[in-house]
This record gives C-alpha cells, structure tokens and sequence, in this order.
C-alpha cells in the first residue's frame, strides 16, 4: 500500500512537470512566433516572428533570457555568431554587454559601501590615488560623490566611449580615456555643469567609479567584480577581462556594424571596463538581476543588503535613474532597467521587482538597437507586463501648419550631453535628429491626442507652445519618467 502511495505521488510530480515545462514551451513559443512593432499603430498588421525580424533588421544573432515569478523561465540563442559562418548562436553564447555593464559596477560600488569601505556621499576625491577630479567652480559648488556618478546627476561629461574593433590597433587606458588623449577618442573627462539633481547619463562618470574601486582595493577591476560578483553568484560565462579571456572565446558572438557587416576580429575590445566591458550571456546576466531583485526583497545571503537595494532602485534627483539602474513605474509597475549599445552590439535589459518577471535581450549588430524593443515587445505581450507597452497609436495627419510649428533646432536641456535636438519637415512629413546619437534620422508621428512619437522606442513627445503659436519645448517621456527635454533656440 505504501508502495502504490509513493509511486503515485511520483507520477502527480511528473505530471507537473510535464504540464510545467508545455507551458514554458508554449510561452517561448508564442514570444518567437509574437513580436510586436516598437510603437503600434492601430489597424495595422502586428505580429512577426523572430526570424523574420533578425532577417529585416541584418541582426545575425540573438540571446534571450526570459524571467518569470522571480525565476529564469528560458534562456536560449538564436542565428548565427557570426554573418559569414554557420557557427550557431546557443544559451552559452557570449555578447558584449556594453553600458548594461553599469548596473553591475554600481552593484560593485554598493557592495563597498556596505562593507562600510566607501560611502555614497563623500568627494571621490577623498578615495582617488592616481588620478583626481580636476577642480573648478561647479566640483567647489559640489563636490564628486559615488552617488552622483552612480545616478548620472554629478554633472560629468562623456556620454560613451564606444569600443575598439580588434584588430591590433593601441587600445587606450583608463587613463588615456580620463585625460582625453589618443589613442582614446573622446574629450577629456570633467565636470562642466552645476549640480541640480537633473540627470545626464555619463560614461565617464563610471570610469571614475571603476578608479575609486581599484584605488580602494589595490586590485583591476576585472578581479574586483570576479571575486566580488560574478563568482559568487556563478556567472561562470562572464568577464570584465579584456582582450576577451581565453575560456570565453570559443562561443563569442562577433559584432556587427551597419547592414549587418562583420568587424575585423570578431569581438570587440572595450577600454572602459566599469561603463561598458562585460561579456556575458543573456542566462548570467538575468542571474545578475534576479540577484539585485532578491537584494531589494532582503532575501537572506543576497549580495547586498536591504537597505541600500532599495535605494540602489529608487530614482534620485530629478532623473530617471536609481544607482546604476533605471527605475521604471511604481508600485506593481516598477521595473529596473539598461540598456547596452556599442558599434558591434546592443542590448536591453528589464525586470519588475514586484513580480519577478522580466528579460534580458543581448544582439550582435547595431540594428538590434530596434530588433530588441520588438522581442522585448513579444515578451511584454505574452507575459502581460503591466504598463510596459503605449496602447496602439492612431495617427494624425500633419497639415502644412501642423508641420511648421514644429520645424526648428531645439537645445537639449536634460538627459544627454549631446546638445541639440533639430526638427525638419519634406514632402508633407516630418522628420528628427539628434546628430551624434546612434538612432540618426527618423520620421515623426503625431497621434489624435498630438502626442509626437518614432519607431526608436517606447517614447512620447509632449509639446509646450510657445506665444506666437510654435512649439517652444519637447519633452520626450518613457512611462511617466521624463528623459529628455529640449527648448526651441531663438533664430538670429
């Protein structure tokens, strides 16, 4: 009798199983065969599957990790690592995070300050040895603190980096990158604005946190976050170690630039570690934010208390940022997020800390910057994901007046360092760009309600008139959360 007991709760455990893993299947089923445009209109055709989109978009290959109830649902590859070679694209594939790295080095920063080693709101200078924030009237007005770095708020200039193609050229230093100097590519690194709490997303600022880490410690940074992080919580295909470590090179995703062309090299090589230097698969990475996750509901043994979880995943200031972190939503929708982008690679990641669900999506081609928003769209819908997706847009057409009212060049006053914003219109269309950002040209829609949006992402454009009846002020949100805004400038 015991027996026949034991074998039928054996069998009841099975059958869940089997019903446990149909559903999961069904779900990546219907995510593969159910992408959604990146802003939809309505009564237009919506759904595509994923290989028809990486074919539109030359994107050769794609990493997903999708979480649901606080767990990794599924995690899979998908296309090729490569344009020219039939190597396939696996769970264990490694991408170039690029920027999704920060969420990691403020992770690491944090970790510091819980261990009462370092603390949010002291000068940076107070912890720096080889290097010191060059001193003007804003750093006197404020001083440089790892909260401000971490949130974007201190006022730090240099947007990103970008990373180099591998293919021997000199590769520059932590300090060739904060002095400005070649081989490194970008202005030096300073702070050329007062602080007031608006945020403005900066690489360089990372690049600072990733010296006080180092300074600290008297160690790299690579085995900072190794020791610290990614061992712990066993992120075995993960590294901040460049050129890519050795173990990782035998199923690395290649980068890709425009219309989907190979670099020289394959991966790519990234001087800024702490900004944008991880390796990682789209499993580990989901791992990394699930930990965040159990950090924020203190969950025993977590890699961070809390306390400073919960405010790592708060916004400050004014901005849209937490510490190292998007916050997006509130309550029942709020949600962590980053993004990654680079010439080979980009990346978005998201996970609603209430419910635990969430995904991570890790591309090889600069058009996965609009490949991701569409699977992560797929996701959203299968999952239902609360407040993620704007309801489907119906469209205006724009009258010649219409278009007139908004042509002009606009200053960007908030969220980029990048400084204008220019509006023109052609053939009865309307059209933007902010020059020297990724997305270049797009066209401008405006739907019934006069809500501006693109085909770039989930952004919404809200317009401030002006006296003689022209658009005086954008004010792009995602969400709730204002991320840019920009102000007409006066014509001469």
């Amino acid at each position: 009798m015991d027996e026949e007991l034991v074998d039928e709760e054996l069998v009841d455990e099975l059958a869940d199983e089997n019903r446990t893993s149909a559903d999961v299947d069904a779900r990546r089923s219907a995510v593969l065969h159910g992408l959604l445009p990146i802003m939809r209109i309505a009564d237009r055709p919506l759904r595509s599957t994923l290989t028809e989109r990486m074919h539109h978009h030359a994107c050769p290959g794609v990493g997903i990790a999708v979480m649901h109830d606080g767990r990794i649902d599924w995690a899979d590859g998908f296309g090729r690592r490569h344009a020219d070679r039939p190597d396939p694209v696996g769970p264990e594939t490694v991408f170039m995070a690029a920027s999704c790295s920060k969420p990691v080095t403020a992770m690491l920063v944090l970790q510091q300050v819980d261990r009462g080693v370092l603390d949010l709101d002291t000068d940076v200078n107070t912890y720096l040895r080889r290097w010191h924030v060059p001193p003007n009237e804003f750093t006197a007005e404020q001083p440089v603190t790892l909260r401000h770095l971490l949130s974007h708020t201190a006022g730090v200039t240099v947007n990103g980096f970008g990373a180099t193609v591998n293919d021997g050229r000199p590769v520059a230093d932590v300090f060739d990158l904060l002095a400005g100097r070649p081989p490194a590519r970008n202005a030096p690194i300073v702070v050329d604005k007062p602080y007031d709490g608006t945020d403005r997303y900066s690489g360089g600022g990372y690049v600072i946190a990733q010296l006080v880490l180092e300074d600290v410690l008297d160690a790299t940074f690579d085995r900072i976050a190794d020791e610290h992080l990614l061992t712990p919580l066993g992120m075995t295909r993960s590294s901040f170690v460049h050129p890519l470590t050795p173990r990782l090179r035998d199923d690395v995703a290649a980068g890709h630039g425009d219309g989907g062309r190979p670099h020289p090299g394959d991966w790519m090589i990234s001087s800024e570690m702490a900004a944008g230097g991880l390796f990682s698969t789209a499993r580990d990475y989901a791992t990394f934010l699930l930990a965040c996750r159990d950090a924020w509901l203190g969950v025993p043994g977590a890699v961070l208390g809390r306390s400073l979880a919960q405010e790592m995943t708060t916004r400050h200031g004014h901005g849209v940022f937490g510490l190292g972190v998007k916050v997006m939503g509130d309550g029942s929708t709020a949600r962590i997020n980053h993004g990654g982008s680079n010439d080979g690679y980009q990346s978005e990641t998201n996970l609603y800390l209430e419910s635990g669900d969430g995904a991570v999506v890790l591309t090889n081609a600069v058009s996965g910057i609009y490949l991701f928003r569409e699977i992560l769209n797929g996701i959203a819908d299968v999952y239902d994901w609360p407040a993620y997706m704007p309801a489907p847009k119906r469209l205006h057409t724009f009258t010649e007046a219409d278009l007139q009212r908004y042509v002009g060049e606009y200053r960007i006053e908030l969220g980029i360092e990048l400084p204008l914003l220019r509006v023109w219109a052609e053939d009865g269309r309307l059209f933007n760009e902010i020059p020297g950002l990724r997305f270049g040209v797009q066209e401008v829609f405006c739907d019934t309600d006069g809500v501006l949006f693109n085909q770039t992402g989930p952004f919404e454009t809200r317009t401030v008139d002006g006296p003689d009846g022209r658009v005086a002020a954008l004010h792009v949100y995602e969400g709730d959360v204002e991320i840019i805004r920009a102000t007409r400038v006066a014509a001469p």
